[in-house]
């Protein structure tokens, strides 16, 4: 680890052209300036590798893979090759705020406990924006307990704290690939607290050409793994642990879920049989009444229309 150097900016590259520039000068135009940016360049064929050598800044290493290696062994080189305190992420696509990362070292260097930081975004497509202000915002315990749905974080707007990746050999896993960042939140929520700041820190890019467009089905498949290993690791009912695990959701764990109604909601949103018993079971239980409405929307749906398991 350098100690003159307190961030290192992780930047995959694939076929980029268009958008890497972008992204470096923001990253260059940071109002705090004592960071490294590791470029990696994933076996690019158009001319990202000419735009990411056009700037002429000591502080951005460039990088090249042996060919198009994918996202997962890019962003794990990124890892390794970190020498500052704390590692952020960027992708080629998105433009960082000016005041991303001094108000991210600030909070990281002033909560030592927290593993993860962090921010809202801005979603745009094109000229358009799409969404002004996305993310989720909560304690420490509430974004941990987002993870039973989903990630509680956008990827590209994160900052790590250094010395917790490598001296556990946390990277990113290789077996959950288009969700390999919500499986690294998972090894990662043992290690310390979490926080997303609630200001807009990133621009983040919407396109028609992203993996979570073109990889929705693996992506979904990786996700229900994510959230049953979270369950596996979190949940104390061994009846809940065991029919989560085997894809085999009864009554019995519904009745044992009623205590958090996230996990509930997810073993409704999970049964393999939607059947008139169990409608009648959601009524009378008085499940009906603790889920939220658009959950509900969602496994009254599943009645009408079948089974689309969230676990």
């Amino acid at each position: 680890m350098d100690n003159k150097i307190k961030i290192s900016v992780i930047l995959p590259a694939y076929n980029a052209e268009e958008t890497i520039g972008k992204a470096i000068q923001s990253i260059i135009e940071q109002t705090y300036k004592e960071w490294e940016l590791l470029v990696i360049n994933d076996g690019s064929t158009d001319e990202t590798k000419s735009v990411i050598l056009s700037f002429d800044d000591p502080r951005i290493k460039y990088i090249e893979n042996d060919g198009n290696k994918k996202l997962i062994y890019t962003l794990n080189r990124g890892l390794e090759l970190a020498k500052g305190k704390y590692i952020a992420r960027m992708d080629a696509d998105d433009i960082s705020l000016p005041e991303r990362f001094e108000n991210q070292l600030e909070y990281m260097e002033s909560h030592s406990e927290c593993v993860v930081c962090g921010t809202l975004i801005q979603k745009f497509f094109g000229n358009e924006i799409i969404a002004n202000r996305f993310g989720y915002v909560g304690t420490s315990e509430s974004l941990k307990k987002e993870l039973l749905i989903h990630s509680c974080f956008m990827h590209p707007t994160v900052m790590l704290r250094t010395d917790v990746i490598k001296n556990n050999n946390v990277k990113y896993d290789e077996n959950f690939i288009h969700a390999e960042d919500y499986k690294l939140w998972i090894d990662l929520m043992d290690y310390g607290t979490f926080c997303n700041l609630p200001i807009v820190l990133l621009k983040y890019r919407m396109s028609r050409e992203q993996i979570t467009t073109k990889y929705d089905k693996i992506m979904h498949e990786t996700a229900r793994r994510c959230r049953r290993l979270y369950i596996s690791k979190t949940e104390s009912d061994e009846v809940i642990k065991s029919e989560v695990s085997g894809e085999c959701i009864t009554r019995n764990s519904l009745s044992k879920a009623r205590g958090n109604i996230k996990l509930l909601e997810c073993l409704y949103l999970s049964l393999q049989n939607y059947s008139i018993s169990n409608f009648f079971y959601l009524i009378y239980s008085g499940d009906l009444f603790r889920i939220r409405f658009m959950v509900l929307l969602a496994i009254l749906k599943r009645f009408v229309k079948g089974n689309n398991p969230v676990l």
